[in-house]
């Protein structure tokens, strides 16, 4: 029921500290009677359909729904519930959900808005008052590196060398590329540089590999080369995480995770393609613990307006997914490729982003290692830097796969 689900989010919310509750069924009960539980899921679940739940009308009129209540609108912002059969012309060439087309832009929910609604319902409730109390948390983030290629450097980097008039290098990018040294090959090198700080961040793996079309492609390498796998092994042993990145194929999460060296328990799709609610229904039944893969690749923010991993609710089910779900906050090419902001001012916008969420949030940060070279990509690396000293020099906690579902799972009892 949405009542148990919403009690689940309040009471494992991390900045919501849950006082002890002798009857919990107490706090359920008022949660049904307060949302009224059965006249939401038959109006706007059966009638609507979830098709048109977000469109500018109907959420304006959320916010006055049973005596303003804001409960609602926190269930369908946790949930994305405004994707579930959304038009074609929300979707981009890829198959993605478009910011551009969202309600997420036209209502300005990019930010930590659940969080907000959360807290303003407890300080506005009595009875809330008596479950919970606020207390702030140094926010948490999650890097990780989606690895796409590894020995497109020649071509990529090569590219950028001739336009440069820079022979030299375009000599150095053969060379490297004749010794099986690529430039993109550079898992160490992000290792060095998150280990100057003590933090460990998730490599994300794609199991095929090959050319989909004229925008889309899979893997440069094969997953199953020994290079690849001394890799993914060196990382394991080094105390880093590895995850798979779905790919673009017909082949199933199972199938792909087969073809893993190692036992995984995350996962992110590639280039952002999915769609919901399909893609929860593909992850919980291949048993993965956990997803990362909940972000725009056009704008930095948080797709479903909240700060923390969640279960995704089960419509089918009518109860929780029993992996989280981590929203992607960061990603380099957003900034680069989408957003055009100039290398030098990549950090900068970044950090001012992560100044105005230094509390009570999980910021999920994702950096290439395409963006660690010296070349296309130059300065990206540089950016990076300042990006972990401002998160070391301001204490924000480094967590990762393993700790995240330790800490943000819904334990329902």
């Amino acid at each position: 029921m949405i009542s148990n689900y919403l009690q689940l989010l309040y009471s494992h919310n991390k900045v919501l500290v849950k006082t002890t509750i002798y009857n919990c069924d107490e706090l359920i009960i008022y949660f049904n009677q307060h949302i009224n539980s059965i006249i939401i899921e038959y109006n706007f679940i059966n009638e609507a359909g979830i098709i048109d739940l977000f469109n500018k009308k109907t959420y304006n009129e959320l916010t006055n729904i049973f005596n303003k209540s804001k409960h609602l609108h926190i269930f369908y912002l946790v949930n994305c519930f405004n994707e579930y059969n959304a038009k074609s012309s929300n979707y981009d060439q890829l198959g993605r959900y478009k910011f551009s087309e969202s309600p997420q832009k036209q209502n300005n929910i990019t930010n930590n808005t659940v969080l907000n609604l959360i807290i303003s319902s407890v300080k506005e409730d009595l009875f809330l008052q008596s479950f919970f109390i606020i207390r702030n948390h140094k926010s948490y983030f999650y890097l990780s590196h989606d690895i796409d290629s590894v020995y497109g450097s020649l071509s990529q980097d090569g590219l950028w060398a001739i336009k440069k008039g820079r022979i030299d290098i375009l000599l150095k990018l053969f060379i490297n590329s004749f010794i099986s040294n690529p430039e993109w090959f550079n898992f160490d090198l992000i290792m060095k540089a998150e280990s100057e700080f003590d933090f460990k961040s998730t490599f994300y793996w794609l199991t095929n590999s090959g050319k989909i079309d004229k925008r889309q492609t899979n893997a440069d390498y094969k997953i199953s080369s020994k290079k690849i796998i001394s890799a993914i092994n060196k990382i394991s042993n080094n105390g880093f995480e590895n995850g798979l990145h779905k790919s673009i194929s017909k082949d199933s999460f199972n199938a792909e995770l087969l073809k893993m060296p190692l036992k995984i328990i995350g996962n992110r799709y590639h280039y952002l393609k999915f769609k919901l609610p399909n893609a929860y229904k593909e992850i919980e039944e291949s048993g993965l613990k956990l997803d990362a893969s909940l972000g725009f690749a056009e704008h930095f923010g948080f797709r479903n307006g909240y700060g923390y991993p969640f279960h995704p609710y089960n419509l089918e089910t009518n109860c929780l997914h029993s992996f989280l779900e981590v929203p992607l906050t960061i990603m380099d090419g957003t900034f680069q490729r989408y957003l055009k902001i100039p290398v030098s001012k990549t950090a900068e916008t970044i950090i001012d982003f992560l100044e105005k969420h230094n509390q009570n949030a999980l910021i999920s940060i994702l950096w290439h290692n395409t963006f660690f070279s010296n070349y296309k990509y130059k300065g990206y690396l540089n950016e990076y830097k300042k990006i972990l000293s401002y998160l070391y020099d301001s204490k924000f906690q480094n967590i990762n796969q393993g700790e995240i579902i330790e800490k943000f799972s819904w334990q329902v009892k």
